[in-house]
Parts: structure tokens; C-alpha cells; sequence
């Protein structure tokens, strides 16, 4: 039976964003079934960014949050938010097919490149076999009266590439197998921490260069929200032209 008090607490996160934000942009598509979001965090919009647009995918959220604060918001256990020394839990709603939102910069940075990142979001895609999406998140107040969040999304599995193959490399077995995966985690979230890097800085020279009035190209609006004041008014005089 469906949890009515998670009914209205996502109905209420999602008109937060459509309410206060002009829109969303996405670039890239998400991976098909479960995955490991892990976003820079650079912005209070981020996770309520990430929960309008999963929904909108019709995709089931859930959020680790440091285990300091969940004590604080215990109600968001309704919505799949789950303190970060509970690894089960992740585990647990990854098998259930869920999309797992990690931010490894593990708090809230100033805009800029990513902060050192930790190895929980590459640990769950490697040990979960999910894959690892690395999601660039710019949420900027540019030429119109709302602030706009741009989202590009990257996957990059859940194994870990070979310098020389460019091939997956296996976990070993045996003794040696939690040095491996430790090892294999590592990597991964080396491949991360670049890929955001890279990605971001792409991102801030593009809305450098873009029109203020238009979004950078090869980004679609999935979350259209509040209007500018003036977009209002021309788009009620092409209806109902002014007299004079």
C-alpha cells in the first residue's frame, strides 16, 4: 500500500522546483534500470533537482544522507533517504531496482570544480553491478527572474577499465578479492572525480557563452517551471495584442 505521507511530500518536493525554478535541462539520458547517481553538490536545488527528475522519468529515488543528519530529518525515510552507515539499505534498494543518489563530495561546496570525492558511489555501482553515472549539476541565475538548473549525465558503468585493453577488469577471488575490489573501487572513483571535473568545467564555459536569454545547445527542457515576468506579458500579447 501506497505511503500517503511520501504522496505529498513528493508532490510538495516537486512543486518546489517547478515553483522555483524557471526549468530544468538534461543532457544525456539516464541508464535503463538501477543506477548510482553521484552529482557534485554545489547547490541547496541539487537533490530536490534530482528527485523532480527522476520522478519525472518515472524512476524510483532513494538518497543516502550523512547518518548525522538523518537523525534530524527521520521523515525522510518515507522517500528512500537512508543514513550513509547503512549500506544495506543501498544495497538493498539498488536490487529493488531503485536509482541511488550519492553526493561524494560528501556536503555542500561553493560552485567550482568538484571538492576530493569519497569512494561510496563507486562502491555501490561495483558492488551492486550497477552503473555509475556521473551527473554534472550547474544551477545558475542568468537572463531571466528564476534561476536554471542544467543537468548532464554521463555513464561510466560499473566496471573498471583496463589501461591496456580498455576492457573491464574481473574481481578477483580468493584472498585477494577485497584487495581487488577496494582496488577496482578506486579506480572507479578516480574516473569520477575526472569525468565531473571535466564535465562541469564544460558546462560553466558553455553558459559563459551562451545567450542569457537562451540555454546552452544540446540540452533539452524536461522540467519546464516559472516564467519570467516578461515572458508572461509577451505571451499575453500574442494572444491579446496591445492597443494603443
Amino acid at each position: 500500500m501506497a505511503d500517503p505521507v511520501a504522496g505529498v511530500l513528493t508532490t510538495g518536493f516537486d512543486r518546489l522546483v517547478r515553483g522555483g525554478l524557471r526549468g530544468v535541462w538534461l543532457r544525456g539520458r539516464l541508464p535503463a534500470g538501477p543506477f548510482v547517481w553521484a552529482a557534485n553538490h554545489h547547490s541547496w536545488w541539487d537533490p530536490f533537482v534530482a528527485a523532480a527528475l527522476l520522478r519525472h522519468a518515472r524512476r524510483t529515488a532513494c538518497l543516502v544522507m550523512l547518518q548525522d543528519n538523518i537523525q534530524w530529518y527521520a521523515f525522510t525515510r518515507r522517500l528512500g533517504v537512508f543514513g550513509s552507515g547503512e549500506v544495506r539499505t543501498g544495497l538493498r534498494y539498488l536490487a529493488e531496482g531503485r536509482a541511488l543518489v550519492v553526493y561524494p563530495e560528501g556536503g555542500l561546496r561553493p560552485a567550482g570544480p568538484p571538492g576530493p570525492l569519497a569512494d561510496g558511489a563507486a562502491w555501490y555501482a561495483h558492488r551492486a553491478g550497477v552503473p555509475l553515472a556521473a551527473v554534472a549539476v550547474r544551477v545558475v541565475l542568468r537572463g531571466q527572474q528564476f534561476p536554471e538548473a542544467y543537468v548532464s549525465i554521463r555513464s561510466l558503468g560499473s566496471a573498471v577499465p583496463t589501461a591496456a585493453s580498455g576492457l573491464a577488469s574481473p574481481v578477483s577471488g580468493g584472498a585477494s578479492s577485497a584487495a581487488a575490489t577496494a582496488g577496482d573501487v578506486g579506480v572507479l572513483t578516480g574516473v569520477l572525480a575526472r569525468t565531473l571535473r571535466d564535465e562541469l568545467s564544460t558546462m560553466d564555459l558553455e553558459l559563459a557563452m551562451a545567450d542569457p536569454r537562451t540555454g546552452p545547445t544540446g540540452f533539452r527542457l524536461v522540467l519546464p517551471g516559472r516564467r519570467s515576468w516578461d515572458e508572461r506579458i509577451d505571451a499575453l500579447g500574442r494572444r491579446l495584442p496591445w492597443r494603443s
